[in-house]
């Protein structure tokens, strides 16, 4: 018996790494393709959810036969509360609340062990500290390959599939047209981009720490073509997030003499990408006066019933000013003046022109930032209002929200959103006792931050393959470091 025990261990411990390595690779690369059908939804069942169901049935083997390591440390133990509180959160909704249809909060809560539970699948895969670099050449060499398949959707009219919306789920196989943003093998140009965002900083990170020069070289180009990229999906969001992690990156590592060359070829490497040129030149002209009083609006729906009702009146009461008449020339007058009608004669129509490239782009950024701020945010505050500790449950705010923070607040209520934020603040304390002198721990810290700056305005914790790399990637950091104080 205790044999076969020997042998039950030994085949776990080989199996967790290469699932991991295979999961790496598989799912940034393999397109989202559906396999069943969710009745009252368009969100699929893909071969990735098998594979990661797989996958996650070993580490639940593990964690039978090794509970202790499991559950070891602090960030392990906040990513399991987080499971209770949504769990908690779930049967609230459904016997409390029924706001939900009970398959699919089930479904969504499912759906969190599932991204999540790959944080420890990379806990448990890492053996020893030199294992690490398997998995970040691996992370690497993939990173290629969906570059190579974005020129190859740009400029060779590869397919694409996406998920933007209902019809499109079905696993259509499309074509980018001259004004497309790509998506690469992701499901959509948000997703690819917040991926992108999130390797960046490891790419970096592993060129500067490499006393190889054929791998510096390597890793400059992959770098650059990660970054070209990065600007084709013209995503303001992410490539934001990517200045923020790769300032922060070089400070954490003591290279600020870098901070310089590096943000501001970035900066300038944007003014040559004429579609996020043209997003951030629409949204200051656009967006820049109305963000402002959407903010405060939406920060005043906050208010008690009452004080709202107070500053709409005060709103209602402040006269609007009117322009006073000046006087115009007579040839001002008649250009004013309308033209005759003539009876008989139809009018020549007059052509309808097609907007100007930069026009639709005006037009695009203004619905977005309206969806956002004038219909997700607010009805995510709203169920937050309806239930503040638990939130209305998983699915309630449809399947999208564009603010992870407000979507699990409500979602999941104060609670929720505690408990979520707990697993970040429990990394950062690991970094801060094991990591603090280790590069990838701190390239790790960039690339959480890219993930919850891009949180702001994506639901990015929620985009499967983003979500799954990310917990995969932040497993594999802390069992190294985990791995590097034993080593030490």
């Amino acid at each position: 018996m205790e044999k076969l025990k020997k042998l039950f261990n030994q085949f776990l411990n080989s199996a967790l790494p290469v699932a991991a390595l295979a999961l790496l690779a598989f799912i940034p690369l393999y397109p989202k393709f559906p396999v069943l059908d969710i009745p009252g939804t368009y969100v699929k069942i893909r071969l990735e959810d098998f594979l990661v169901a797989a996958s996650l049935g070993l580490v639940f083997l593990k964690f039978l036969t090794n509970r202790r390591k499991t559950t070891s440390l602090g960030i392990n133990r906040a990513i399991i509360f987080y499971w209770l509180v949504g769990g908690i959160s779930l049967l609230g909704a459904i016997f409390s609340l029924k706001l939900v249809v009970p398959h699919l909060v089930i479904l969504h809560y499912l759906r969190r062990i599932e991204y999540m539970g790959l944080f420890f699948l990379g806990f448990l895969a890492i053996r020893e500290k030199k294992e690490i670099n398997v998995f970040l050449n691996a992370l690497f060499l993939t990173t290629f390959l969906v570059f190579i398949y974005g020129l190859g959707q740009k400029f060779f009219g590869w397919p694409v599939v996406s998920t933007m919306n209902e019809e499109f789920s079905k696993g259509m196989l499309l074509r980018l047209d001259a004004w497309a943003r790509i998506s690469s093998t992701f499901s959509g140009h948000y997703d690819l981009a917040a991926f992108l965002s999130l390797v960046l900083p490891l790419i970096l990170a592993t060129l500067i720490k490499s006393h190889s020069k054929k791998k510096q070289v390597l890793l400059g180009f992959l770098y650059l073509f990660t970054y070209f990229l990065l600007l084709n999906t013209a995503s303001r969001v992410s490539f934001v997030a990517y200045l923020i992690a790769i300032f922060c990156l070089l400070i954490f590592l003591n290279k600020k003499w870098l901070i310089i060359p590096v943000v501001g070829l970035s900066l300038l490497g944007m003014f040559f990408s004429e579609d996020i040129t043209q997003r951030f030149a629409a949204t200051i002209k656009v967006e820049g006066p109305k963000i402002v009083q959407k903010i405060s609006r939406t920060l005043e729906s906050l208010l008690p019933e009452e004080k709202q009702q107070d500053l709409a009146q005060k709103r209602l009461l402040t006269p609007t000013p009117i322009a006073i008449g000046k006087e115009i020339t007579e040839e001002e007058a008649k250009k004013r003046i309308a033209p005759p009608i003539t009876v008989g004669i139809t009018p020549k129509p007059t052509p309808t022109l097609m907007p100007s490239r930069q026009e639709a782009t005006e037009i695009e950024v203004e619905r977005s930032g309206d969806i956002r701020f004038g219909v997700e945010w607010p009805i995510a505050i709203k169920h937050f209002k309806k239930s503040p500790l638990l939130g209305t449950g998983y699915s309630s705010l449809g399947l999208a929200t564009d603010n992870d923070y407000l979507r699990a607040l409500g979602e999941t209520g104060l609670l929720g959103l505690l408990s979520f934020l707990l697993i970040f603040l429990e990394g950062l304390k690991l970094i801060l006792e094991k990591g603090r002198k280790d590069w990838l721990g701190k390239a790790m810290s960039a690339s959480t931050l890219a993930m919850l700056a891009n949180a702001y305005f994506i639901d990015v914790f929620e985009a499967s393959k983003v979500a799954d790399t990310f917990w995969l990637l932040l497993g594999l950091t802390v069992g190294y470091l985990n791995h590097e104080e034993k080593n030490s």
